[in-house]
Order: C-alpha cells, then sequence, then structure tokens
C-alpha cells in the first residue's frame, strides 16, 4: 500500500516545540531582557523555519511505501521538576504634571450678630427691718409680738423684741369649782452684735415678767361650800431683769485660737420680796496643734438669795479641759470636767468627758458610745422654770449626774428617712422631785415642794425623721424610762414614756399646716387621803394643730388650735390645763 506523505505534521510539531520553548524560557529565571531577547530570537526561527519547511516539502517526492501496518506507540511522560519562584518586577509610578487654578466660592450666607454676655448677680432676698404679730383667743386670751432690726449689714446687727401672752379664763377643778387661772406673759429684749476683722461683739439687755394663779388646791379637803379664793390673795408675780456682754473670736479656721467669753447678770424679785442675784462667766478657747483639736471651758457661776430671814449663796466653778479629733472612719473627743460645788459646804465632782463615733457608712451607718456626768445648779430661778408652782423663795439642792454611760446607733435609711436609737444609764445624787407642800404653812396644798432621792435611770430613746418631698416632713420620737428609786416609793411627777410628732405639709405656695402631738405616760403623786398614799395620773395626749395662709410675701393669716382632744389634763398633781382653746390672727412684715 502506499501512502501519501503530508508535511502538515512537521510544521505542527514544529510550532508545539517553539510554543514549549517559549513558556520555559519565561519559567526560567533568567533576567527579563534575556527572556525578552531569547522570545525574540525563537519568533525570528519560527518566521524563518516555517516557510522554509513548507517549502522544503512541496519539493520531497510524496510517495511513500509501506513494508508493514502502522504501529502507534506513545512516548514517556517527562516531567520538569522546578519549584515556583517570585518575580520581582520593577515598575514606575506614573509621574503627572497638573495645576490647579484658584477661585473664591461665593456664599450668600449672613450669620446673625451674638450679643453679648453679660454678668448676672445673684439677687437676696428681701428682708424686712420688722415684723407685727396679733391674736385672740378664747379664754380671753390675746397674743402680741413685735420685732424690729436693721437690715443687713456687715458690721453690726442690732434690733428689739417685744412679746405680750396672757389668759384671763377659769379652769374647772375636779370638784366643779371654777377657780381663776389666768396667766401673763411680758418680754422686752434689746440685742446688738459688732462685727470686727478678728472680733465680734454681743451684747443683750432683758426685762421678764411672769404672773400666775395657785388656783390648783386639793379638792378632798373641803367640802361645799368651796374656799373662797381670791384672785390677788393667789397670785404670784415674778420679774427677772438681765443684761448679757459677749466677746468672740471671728476666726474661720481651728488653726489660730478660737475664743468666746461671755458675762451675763440677773436679777429676780417676786411679790413676796425674795430676790436673787446671778452672775455667770463663761470661757472657751480651742485651737487645732498637729490635726488634733484641743480646747479649754471655764466657769463660774454665782447667785445669792434672799429671803424674809438669812440668805443661801450657791457657788459652782467648772473647769473642762478636752481634745477632739475627726478623720474619715470616726469621731472622738476626750476630757474631763472639774467641778467645785458650794453651799454651805463644798464638794468636788469629777465627770469623764468621752464620745466616740464610729462612722461605718458616712450619714448612713455611724455607731456612737459615751461617758459623760454633769451637776446641775437648781437656784430659784432655774426651779421657777421647771415649775411656777413651788413655795415661793424655794431654793434646792444642786443634783449631780455622777455617771452617764451611754450608746446607740444614728444613720439614714435613705435620702428621705434619718434615724436615732440609743440607750443610756444614769446615776443621779441628789436628784428632786415635787411634791404637794401638805404642811401647815400651806394649807390648800397648792403649792410644791422638793423631796431627794439618789436614783438609778435608764433610759431607751429612738428617733425617726421622714422628709419625703420639700412640702412634707415629720419627726418621731419616743422616750422611755425605767427609774430605780432608793428612798422615795415613787419617781413623783416623772412619766413612764414620753412621746411626740411633729409633722408639717405645704399645700401650696399659699396653704401650710402643723400638727404637733405630745403623748405623757402614766405619773405617781403622793396623795395621804388615798389608801396607798399615792394616785396615778392616767397618760394623756396634747394635740395642736395650726393652719396658715400666705397671703402674700408681707401677710399672713394663721390659726392655733391647742388641745384638740378637749381634755383638762393635769399639768401638775391638783393643776388641771385648759381644755380646747385656740388663736386665730395675722402676721405682717413691715
Amino acid at each position: 500500500m502506499r501512502l501519501k506523505n503530508d508535511s502538515r505534521f512537521k510544521i505542527q510539531d514544529l510550532r508545539y516545540t517553539m510554543k514549549y520553548i517559549r513558556e520555559y524560557i519565561m519559567k526560567s529565571n533568567m533576567t527579563r531582557k534575556a527572556k525578552t531577547f531569547l522570545s525574540a530570537v525563537l519568533s525570528a526561527l519560527v518566521f524563518v523555519i516555517i516557510p522554509s519547511v513548507q517549502t522544503a516539502a512541496q519539493e520531497l517526492n510524496k510517495d511513500v511505501y509501506v513494508v508493514r501496518p502502522y504501529e502507534p506507540t506513545l512516548s514517556d511522560a517527562s516531567k520538569y521538576s522546578f519549584l515556583p519562584s517570585t518575580e520581582d518586577v520593577e515598575s514606575k509610578p506614573p509621574h503627572f504634571n497638573y495645576t490647579i487654578a484658584p477661585k473664591q466660592l461665593e456664599n450668600s450666607f449672613v450669620p446673625n450678630p451674638i450679643k453679648a454676655a453679660k454678668t448676672v448677680t445673684t439677687s437676696l432676698p428681701k428682708i424686712y427691718n420688722s415684723w407685727l404679730k396679733l391674736a385672740m383667743g378664747n379664754y380671753n386670751t390675746p397674743l402680741i409680738a413685735f420685732n424690729i432690726s436693721n437690715l443687713r449689714s456687715k458690721d453690726f446687727t442690732y434690733g428689739a423684741y417685744l412679746y405680750h401672752k396672757s389668759s384671763h379664763g377659769k379652769i374647772s377643778l375636779p370638784n366643779n369649782h371654777k377657780v381663776p387661772a389666768g396667766y401673763v406673759v411680758n418680754n422686752i429684749n434689746l440685742y446688738g452684735k459688732r462685727f470686727y476683722p478678728k472680733t465680734t461683739l454681743s451684747g443683750n439687755l432683758r426685762l421678764d415678767q411672769n404672773a400666775f394663779n395657785y388656783y390648783g388646791y386639793n379638792t378632798e379637803l373641803f367640802s361645799v361650800p368651796f374656799p373662797d379664793i381670791d384672785r390677788d390673795s393667789t397670785r404670784q408675780r415674778n420679774y427677772l431683769g438681765g443684761v448679757d456682754l459677749g466677746i468672740a473670736s471671728g476666726n474661720a479656721s481651728d488653726v489660730q485660737l478660737n475664743y468666746n467669753i461671755s458675762a451675763s447678770l440677773d436679777y429676780l424679785v417676786d411679790k413676796q420680796k425674795y430676790n436673787e442675784f446671778n452672775s455667770v462667766i463663761k470661757a472657751g478657747l480651742n485651737k487645732d496643734i498637729y490635726g488634733i483639736l484641743w480646747g479649754l471651758d471655764l466657769s463660774l457661776d454665782y447667785s445669792k438669795l434672799n429671803g424674809a430671814e438669812d440668805s443661801i449663796i450657791n457657788t459652782i466653778f467648772r473647769f473642762n479641759p478636752w481634745i477632739s479629733k475627726k478623720s474619715n472612719d470616726w469621731h472622738f473627743m476626750l476630757g474631763f470636767e472639774a467641778v467645785a460645788d458650794h453651799i454651805e459646804i463644798t464638794s468636788f465632782y469629777v465627770y469623764p468627758r468621752v464620745n466616740l463615733d464610729i462612722i461605718i457608712i458616712e450619714n448612713v451607718l455611724v455607731p456612737f458610745i459615751g461617758l459623760s456626768g454633769e451637776l446641775r445648779k437648781n437656784s430659784y430661778r432655774n426651779i421657777l422654770k421647771e415649775n411656777h408652782f413651788i413655795i415661793p423663795g424655794t431654793s434646792l439642792k444642786n443634783d449631780s449626774k455622777n455617771l452617764v454611760a451611754y450608746g446607740g446607733l444614728k444613720g439614714s435609711i435613705s435620702s428621705v428617712v434619718q434615724f436615732r436609737a440609743d440607750i443610756s444609764y444614769t446615776i443621779f445624787k441628789n436628784y428632786h422631785f415635787f411634791v404637794n407642800d401638805t404642811s401647815a404653812l400651806v394649807p390648800m396644798e397648792n403649792k410644791f415642794t422638793g423631796v431627794y432621792d439618789d436614783i438609778d435611770l435608764i433610759t431607751y430613746h429612738a428617733q425617726l425623721g421622714v422628709q419625703p418631698s420639700g412640702s412634707f416632713e415629720f419627726l418621731i420620737d419616743g422616750k422611755y424610762f425605767d427609774y430605780k428609786t432608793f428612798d422615795q416609793v415613787k419617781p413623783w411627777h416623772k412619766p413612764d414614756f414620753e412621746m411626740g410628732l411633729n409633722a408639717t405639709y405645704k399645700f401650696s405656695s399659699k396653704f401650710s399646716t402643723g400638727l404637733d402631738v405630745t403623748i405623757t405616760g402614766n405619773r405617781w403623786v403622793p396623795n395621804y387621803q388615798h389608801s396607798e398614799g399615792m394616785v396615778k395620773l392616767n397618760p394623756v395626749a396634747d394635740i395642736n394643730l395650726n393652719l396658715n395662709y400666705h397671703f402674700s410675701k408681707v401677710l399672713t393669716i394663721f390659726a392655733d388650735a391647742y388641745n384638740l382632744a378637749d381634755r383638762s389634763y393635769m399639768i401638775w398633781n391638783q393643776y388641771p390645763s385648759q381644755r380646747f382653746n385656740f388663736l386665730i390672727g395675722f402676721s405682717y412684715k413691715l
């Protein structure tokens, strides 16, 4: 058999071979220039060889003699063992030359001018240099109060205060006998202060008058007809005049020496011509030294009571050094008070002055403990403040709190609830109780005298204050007393508990109200007409209410109501209080 030889197979093989060589060159590690040169040479060879091959093929003898049948074979594949490599390609960033022609942008917006800032001063509220209060109530009770003072001043302050309240009604005793139980209270007070850069001078001139009736006679001693109680025969009047002078440092820092020195002179005289002269001089010094506040308090209290037959001199000198220190975790005060007491004979006392506050959480949880003591002066003037109805010219022994040990907890439950709870144990010497004088000198038993005892007293105290808003707040305070007497059967006239509630509420800027409730527990008083020799005064609740209508900034109309329960409870044994009484009036700022 004869086949025709075709040159196309040879040309195709040549092209494949050239293509393979070109790919091998491009994948080799030659430089770029070498690769470009070899590729150009190879392309030129292909361009020259292929036409030559085609020409030669045309000149060949195309007769092919096959001597045996064609047996196709495959050649072994060959692999190229080379790893890929990164190629460093050098590139040149393009370079441009350009220019920007600036052109202003037209803007039609015109801002509004801003006004210059002004300094605004906080104006102080207006004050008035005087005010007047007038009221009238049942039991024929007028009230007048007036105060006048200068306006704001950095150099001085001065003023005058006048007060009058009286009642002219009658009160029914347990035997339904109506007796005159009126009273009169008058006060005149002239005061002033002068401020210097480092010193403040103060002065005060006082004149007080108190008048009342011994209306509480023992009704069990008299049968019908009732005794004739003349208003003037049972009337008592006393006048007290006094002057106060003082000088104090104006230092705002404890680093400098602070001082406060004062002197008071008083003269008391009553209807029976008993008179008492009293003078008190006090001096207090303190200074911070290395973070500890050191202090010293001194006082000399002298009084002389002149009676119909003799006079009584009562003098007390006090010496009290102390130190105090505060930190974020605790506050403490440590000291003592030495006292010399002279009434006929001289006695000496030393009292501790110790107090420690432990601040677990500031203003939230603060436990405290302490020790103290005190000598209380019982001059004629001081006893009259405690009980108006004593025998004229009464002077009692000074009583001593030999030791007071206390401890408790104070703080707040939240931002609107504050609390305090504490307990104290007190040892008294020469503690006095008031009892009715049953001697022949007081046939109606309508005056009081004092009896003494050394007692131990445990006082449990709790207090809770709540202010949920700026318009409403109330305070509850309660005490329970546990007396242990030695000579007296009972702690005469002393209640076993006391509780008080005070609440205020502002309905609006115009209306406000206040409620005051005082509950006094059981009290025992001696009464020798009874088999047990004593009687119990039951607990009483004194409820008071006030209403205010603020008509304007200068005018307020008010109404005060007292003893809303309308019970005639006993103030002292045989001395009932007024029943429901009220005052209606106004106050005006001038």
